[in-house]
């Protein structure tokens, strides 16, 4: 499922994957963008799976290199032992569950010791309570596990809810994958959420971007509070395309030619 490009995984060993659940607004895509292009990452394999869509196109991060991109990228940032995760395509229905029971079995097999989702939520489905005060939330599977941090960059637990059955659970709508992946993942796992309202979602990105920030210390930035910082943008940030990438640029390719197409 995911080829690394001449890098041994079991370097991975210990380090922290961060990915986006393919949600509303595209947020958790957009923020990784701005991860990839603002920290010294180095791309180090692509993943390639039936559930997504089979897409390659330029460097998005720059224009002058010759290195593809494709619907699923892995970056490594060295100094802050993170592996990032671009998947720019959304997963398909039937194909869903199988990647992410073998995106959690790799993620195993390699030695990653947690996970950090970057996700949204519809700001239209919230409570009345949830209207007013911060508007990022978070959800993890091992309680107690890093809450008090998550709560001192100001971030709140999302909330449950009771359904007509009289069952409590998470409300995660618009959310993607959130649900179904931390289900099956037995290994830590911390899902930052915004609410959002589907539209030009840059802020929402540069917030949540913030929020990680918060949280794990990985820009160089005086003041940690709620708000956007200046990080490097990838093209699609600074110009008229608000999407996750501006897929005018891309082509569709067989899984037969990818591979093909990948090696020149």
């Amino acid at each position: 499922m995911i080829f690394l490009d001449k890098f041994d995984q079991k370097q991975l060993n210990g380090f922290t994957l961060v990915i986006p659940s393919v949600s509303v607004g595209n947020v958790g895509q957009l923020t990784i963008d701005l991860l990839i292009s603002s920290l010294p990452t180095k791309k180090i394999g692509i993943v390639h799976h039936p559930a997504i869509h089979a897409m390659v196109g330029g460097d998005p991060y720059n224009p002058k290199s010759k290195e593809v991109t494709t619907s699923a990228d892995l970056h490594l940032v060295q100094e802050h032992s993170l592996v990032i995760l671009q998947i720019r395509s959304p997963l398909i229905k039937h194909e869903k569950q199988k990647f992410l029971e073998e995106l959690v079995a790799w993620c195993k097999n390699t030695g990653i010791k947690d996970v950090v989702m970057l996700a949204s939520c519809n700001a239209y489905e919230r409570w009345d309570s949830q209207i007013s005060g911060t508007q990022l939330r978070y959800y993890i599977n091992v309680p107690e596990s890093c809450e008090q941090m998550l709560r001192s960059v100001g971030a709140a637990e999302l909330e449950e809810r009771t359904d007509e059955f009289g069952k409590k659970h998470r409300f995660l709508s618009g959310a993607g994958f959130v649900q179904p992946f931390m289900d099956i993942c037995e290994l830590p796992v911390a899902t930052l959420i915004k609410f959002v309202d589907e539209g030009d979602n840059r802020g929402d990105a540069y917030a949540l971007a913030t929020y990680l920030n918060a949280w794990k210390h990985l820009f160089k930035v005086k003041c940690l509070q709620m708000k956007p910082i200046h990080l490097g943008r990838p093209p699609f940030l600074g110009g008229t395309c608000t999407g996750v990438l501006n897929l005018s640029a891309f082509v569709d390719v067989s899984s037969t030619c990818l591979k093909q197409v990948l090696e020149g």
